[in-house]
C-alpha cells in the first residue's frame, strides 16, 4: 500500500500555475444518478448519468503580477471556461501519480475577507464544463 502525504500538488488554472500559493485544492467527482425506477420495482433503479464534477482550491493571497488575485479576476471578468489542471504531486503525471483536466468555469471568488491578524487568503470554486481526463 502505498499511502503519502499531500505536500506538493500542482494546480493551473488557464495555464498559470498558481501551485506556490495552494493550502488546499478539492476534486469532487461527480457523476448524476439517473433514476430509471418502472412500475412494479422492488426498489430504485439508476443508470449513470451525466458528469458534474467540481473544484475548490485555496490560496494565499497575492496581488501582484502572476498572483493568485490578479488571475482570478481575469477569470471571474472573462466568464468563460477555462483550462484546468491538478496533479497529486509535483508536475510529472504518471500511472500512479495522475493528472485530472479539462475545463472549468468559475462559480465562486471572495477576493478579500479573514479576521484581523491572520494571512489574507482566498477560496475559488469551480465546476467542470464537460468532462475530466486523466
Amino acid at each position: 500500500m502505498a499511502v503519502s502525504v499531500f505536500t506538493n500538488a500542482q494546480v493551473k488554472i488557464a495555464t498559470v500555475d498558481l501551485s506556490q500559493w495552494v493550502s488546499d485544492v478539492t476534486l469532487d467527482m461527480t457523476i448524476a444518478n439517473v433514476d430509471v425506477t418502472a412500475m412494479g420495482a422492488g426498489g430504485k433503479q439508476y443508470l449513470a448519468g451525466l458528469e458534474d464534477s467540481k473544484v475548490s482550491v485555496s490560496f494565499w493571497q497575492d496581488n501582484a503580477s502572476g498572483g493568485p488575485g490578479p488571475t482570478l479576476t481575469t477569470i471571474r471578468n472573462g466568464g468563460t471556461a477555462v483550462a484546468f489542471s491538478l496533479i497529486a504531486s509535483g508536475t510529472t503525471p504518471s500511472a500512479t501519480n495522475p493528472r485530472w483536466s479539462g475545463s472549468v468555469i468559475m462559480t465562486d471568488y471572495p477576493p478579500i475577507g479573514g479576521k484581523v491578524g491572520d494571512a489574507l487568503a482566498t477560496k475559488a470554486s469551480f465546476v467542470v464544463s464537460g468532462t475530466l481526463t486523466s
